[in-house]
């Protein structure tokens, strides 16, 4: 069975798990929960809690662990980082960079996301980096592509503000262009020879030298490193704008999707897979993962008891202050334990349209307090967060896999280890038993787009993806440059009609 077969009375389509995790010394989509004495969240600026984890999720035959990241806090509630310091998220916050390769020497086959931003990181300097691992861990990395939105991360960096939402994904648009030139382009796949009689160690050639000078970016270089398993990484991709929705269709092999029902993620995934088949590529070829909670027991007591003690640990406050950081709308205003008193101020018709999405999502109908919406934001977010028994779990997956078209699941942990251990020894044998997840990976050993294709041999970018067209010995030079020298070409024009008027 593959990932791509569609849900039928004699086939079901398949659903991969990963693991949602984040270098934040504390809890990422949980402010509070290191709470629990039994939260080693506090221990992942150690090399012993990565290690556990993969081993852990190699077990669980899970697809990749996803490594959110952030360059820096949130300061929008109450215009102070306070809250989120004491909440300890999205705070201290560990280089995923750096976590990799000990995962990966512990393991064979589970794969790594790696998120890393196309706004702040110069092109060669990442592909370098990502190809270093590509190499290591046997071709098993994927990255995260994000444009990054916050105002917090820009001042940390030494901007004054983040660059315009639109604009900020045309600069990704031409960084992917430049990545895929370092990539695809300038190695051919033997140049690598090792002859000792020649005395040639990679064949000349063999390698092409990248040049590129668009609106944005230039370079002027060879590859930063020799071909790797994937060459390209498997490209993942999060975001649902109409910007964010074309960047899927033209790069992402992975997309990361929110939504509290399959109702509100339906759309987005048919509109993404339509504009991918429109340019020329297999709709099924792109992946989709839901961001999710979810508190397992193997009695519905057990489960409630744990959704319990997690409502009693999370932090209201900072909950509070994550929405405030993702929505950029300061709640401090407002008394905690008061209904909502939305006026028309600036921000309150935002806030507004949200908790009306939220309480139709939720079937939640009574007021809303910002203490309903902390504790809300501390134990699952934007994304659901089911309480039940393996099969009550199983079920809820089972649902958003056949309503909504998606193909898996990014699992953020409520209590570090134990809800990955849950999802493990609990969930993935009901799974299984559905015949919904597999029982050992596809191609053990192999790259990380191999076991998501699930088709051995199938190491580099599909060749219906736009990436494919920079492949060696191409001298594609990207949409950008082409666009970028169509606009230089009538500025030039419309330069010289101007001086012979005169």
């Amino acid at each position: 069975m593959t990932g791509t077969e569609t849900a039928t009375t004699e086939t079901k389509k398949r659903i991969f798990l990963n693991f949602f995790d984040h270098g934040c010394t504390g809890s990422h989509m949980s402010p509070g929960l290191w709470r629990d004495p039994n939260d080693r969240g506090k221990s992942k600026d150690s090399l012993e809690y990565w290690i556990n984890l993969a081993k852990l999720a190699e077990r669980g035959k899970i697809s990749f662990i996803f490594l959110a990241d952030s360059y820096n806090t949130h300061e929008v509630y109450g215009g102070t980082y306070e809250h989120m310091l004491r909440a300890g998220a999205h705070v201290s916050t560990l280089d995923p960079v750096t976590l990799v390769s000990a995962m990966a020497a512990v393991t064979k086959t589970v794969g790594f996301g790696i998120t890393a931003s196309t706004s702040y990181l110069t092109p060669f300097t990442l592909a370098r980096t990502l190809t270093s691992l590509d190499h290591l861990t046997k071709g098993r990395v994927a990255w995260n592509v994000v444009t990054s939105w916050s105002k917090s991360t820009a001042k940390a960096l030494g901007f004054d503000d983040v660059v315009p939402h639109d604009e900020r994904y045309a600069v990704a648009q031409e960084y992917m262009d430049l990545m895929y030139k370092f990539w695809e382009s300038s190695w051919g796949s033997d140049s690598a020879i090792w002859d000792r009689e020649r005395r040639i160690a990679f064949d000349p050639e063999r390698v092409k030298k990248v040049e590129h000078k668009a609106k944005y970016l230039k370079a002027s270089t060879i590859g930063p490193l020799h071909p790797s398993p994937q060459r390209s990484p498997v490209i993942f991709q999060a975001g649902t704008s109409k910007s964010g929705k074309a960047f899927a269709a033209k790069h992402a092999e992975a997309v990361y999707i929110g939504g509290l029902v399959p109702a509100q993620t339906k759309g987005n995934v048919a509109e993404i897979r339509a504009a991918a088949a429109a340019r020329g590529r297999d709709p099924n070829s792109l992946k989709f993962f839901l961001g999710i909670s979810c508190i397992l027991g193997k009695t519905i007591e057990e489960a409630q008891e744990k959704y319990n003690k997690a409502k009693d640990n999370c932090d209201i406050i900072g909950g509070l202050a994550q929405f405030s950081g993702y929505t950029g709308i300061d709640l401090s205003r407002f008394p905690v334990d008061e209904e909502f008193e939305l006026t028309g101020a600036p921000g309150d018709d935002a806030v507004h349209s949200f908790l009306d999405n939220f309480g139709k999502a939720i079937g939640h109908t009574g007021a809303w307090t910002p203490r309903k919406l902390g504790e809300m934001m501390a134990l699952g977010g934007f994304h659901p967060c089911p309480v039940g028994t393996p099969e009550m779990i199983a079920d809820v997956f089972e649902k958003w896999i056949d309503e909504a078209d998606i193909d898996g699941f990014n699992i953020a942990y409520i209590n570090t280890p134990s809800s990955q251990e849950d999802v493990v020894d609990l969930l993935v044998p009901e799974l299984v038993k559905r015949g919904r997840m597999w029982d050992n990976y596809d191609i053990e050993g192999g790259t990380l787009r191999e076991n998501i294709y699930g088709e051995k041999g199938k190491t580099g970018l599909p060749e219906d993806h736009y990436g494919s067209k920079f492949k060696y010995p191409s001298n594609f030079e990207g949409d950008a440059m082409v666009e970028y020298k169509e606009q230089q070409r009538k500025e030039e024009a419309t330069t010289e009609d101007n001086h012979s008027r005169k």
